[in-house]
């Protein structure tokens, strides 16, 4: 194929519980994965090589800083492993249009990679089946299975063991980033085996999903990671405050620092973003909304 135009998606967690330290020393979690619009978008053409660029024109020079455009991207990661389980060696001009903060609990590169898997395999008519594509998926991170296709999934052991929940309407949210990041791996590191969440809380979350309350399984959620964060950052503190003083459910999703606040309609997102800057945080929002069940693939 000449060309291919490949869209990746992103997450939010609602709930998410660390249960313990394994064997193995990753960390068992529970948690809820709902899929939203918000994503990059990969561009394949034909090229005797593989050559990799991209570019994050809407996002501030911070985030841009973060993002490497090499071998360390883990779209990159995804895209060697391609290689390897098939021997392919056809060339490509791939190029990513970021659009996802990093290091954002989001899963922005996550969804890079799975994006990848799925591109590669139309641009380079791999035929690989969907099983196939899941098992590369867990060998590159923990969030990427999930993001192959979304829509709304229970994820346990390390997150890559998924059980498939109803997918329901569509909601607006507005996603809020600190400008803080997070390094998931240290936040992993103060966990010392006590959380007030665990997976009666997700129990609790997931009923609510299926039942179609979003709204509720929010407020009813907890994410460990607020507890192991929230004590040396008064700014994540002070960002869930702001929207919660406000009447508005909020959640940290994933690691961090990335809230994300329930909506009843888009346009109370526009109010929020005036109230963010009239209060001078320099907090990047971004409006989206979750997938519906019609959405899907």
């Amino acid at each position: 194929m000449n060309s291919v135009v490949q869209h990746s998606i992103s997450k939010i967690n609602i709930g998410l519980a660390i249960l313990n330290k394994r064997a193995d020393g990753y960390h068992a979690i529970d948690t809820i994965f709902q899929s939203i619009h918000l994503g990059d978008t990969i561009y394949f053409a034909k090229h005797h090589s593989v050559v990799f660029s991209g570019i994050a024109p809407e996002l501030p020079p911070y985030m841009n800083d973060m993002i490497p455009y090499d071998e360390s991207n883990l779209a990159m990661k995804a895209l060697r492993a391609v290689q390897n389980y098939t021997g392919c060696t056809t060339g490509g001009a791939i190029h990513l249009l970021k659009r996802v903060p990093p290091a954002a609990g989001l899963g922005g590169g996550s969804g890079d990679a799975a994006a990848m898997l799925l591109g590669l395999n139309t641009f380079w008519d791999l035929r690989l089946t969907e099983a196939e594509l899941f098992q590369l998926a867990k060998t590159l991170g923990s969030d990427v299975p999930f993001l192959l296709k979304g829509g709304t999934a229970r994820g346990t052991s390390r997150g890559e063991e998924l059980r498939y929940l109803p997918t329901g309407k569509a909601h607006w949210l507005l996603l809020v980033k600190p400008e803080i990041s997070v390094s998931t791996g240290a936040a992993y590191n103060r966990f010392n085996g006590i959380s007030a969440f665990n997976s009666t809380t997700i129990d609790a979350v997931e009923k609510s999903m299926n039942d179609g309350r979003m709204d509720e399984a929010m407020q009813r959620s907890g994410n460990t990671f607020e507890e192991l964060l929230f004590p040396n950052n008064e700014e994540l503190a002070q960002c869930k405050a702001f929207f919660a003083d406000r009447g508005h459910t909020v959640v940290m999703t994933g690691s961090g620092p990335t809230m994300a606040v329930y909506l009843n309609q888009a346009r109370d997102a526009l109010d929020l973003q005036e109230e963010i800057k009239a209060a001078g945080h320099n907090w990047l929002s971004l409006i989206t909304r979750t997938h519906a069940k019609e959405e899907l693939a």
